[in-house]
């Protein structure tokens, strides 16, 4: 949900007032998302359609949203925060190597099979020279997913030098761009060539022979079937 900002020293009226647009503009944006599904893919969404669908004058919407890019972004932002909330729940250090790297996988796959358009339209460039919503949240995902494999690498009682770090940065980006390309590929054809669950195992397959090549490069061993918690303990 994108929140108004409050503003100190508000009184009672103002903070009402405050709440009340930041409900329109909640509305505002379920009502572009609810479009963005219905229509067909990279059909044109007019202001006065989001308006009407949710329940407001076009003005209104223009008093909430300073222009129609503004508007576009705040819809992409608000885009990105569900699908960052599909991946955080799986970006945690808890099962084994394998359900980690199914989970942010199969999630990732999965919310893009079942919303297209609405993954279309996050990534969509908005002419105004910044990079659209998905690709600064691509940028934040490799370093948490960075983050997440040096945390694992210090659990299973590995340091990594600085030659590693350099190489695991590397290999981090290889694989959320991987990722990221094969599902617009597989999402954009006219008809799938396969299912979201096979193309999810076919990912989680190639990233775990990434990660094991690397660390055995390390001469480190490792079973993508045991739990995080018992693979240290036997390391």
């Amino acid at each position: 949900m994108v929140h108004v900002p409050r503003v100190p020293g508000l009184d009672g009226r103002q903070t009402r007032w405050q709440d009340h647009n930041e409900e329109r503009r909640q509305r505002v944006l379920d009502a572009a998302v609810e479009l963005i599904e219905e229509l067909p893919l990279g059909s044109d969404v007019h202001v006065q359609q989001i308006a009407e669908r949710a329940g407001l004058v076009r003005t209104v919407v223009y008093r909430l949203f300073s222009n129609r890019n503004d508007l576009n972004r705040a819809v992409q932002e608000h885009l990105v925060g569900m699908i960052r909330k599909v991946l955080d729940e799986n970006l945690v250090l808890a099962g084994s190597i394998e359900d980690i790297i199914g989970g942010l996988v199969g999630g990732y796959v999965g919310w893009v099979a079942d919303h297209p358009n609405l993954h279309e339209m996050a990534q969509r460039p908005l002419g105004d020279g910044e990079p659209a919503e998905l690709d600064k949240a691509v940028e934040r995902l490799s370093s948490d997913i960075y983050d997440l494999f040096q945390a694992g690498a210090t659990l299973l009682g590995h340091e990594l030098d600085e030659d590693q770090v350099a190489t695991l940065d590397v290999l981090v980006v290889g694989i959320v761009g991987q990722v990221r390309g094969s599902v617009n590929q597989w999402v954009r054809r006219p008809e799938r060539t396969m299912s979201a669950r096979a193309l999810s195992r076919l990912l989680s397959r190639w990233i775990w022979f990434q990660i094991d090549g690397q660390a055995r490069e390390v001469g480190v061993e490792l079973d993508p079937t045991v739990p995080i918690d018992e693979l240290a303990a036997s390391l």
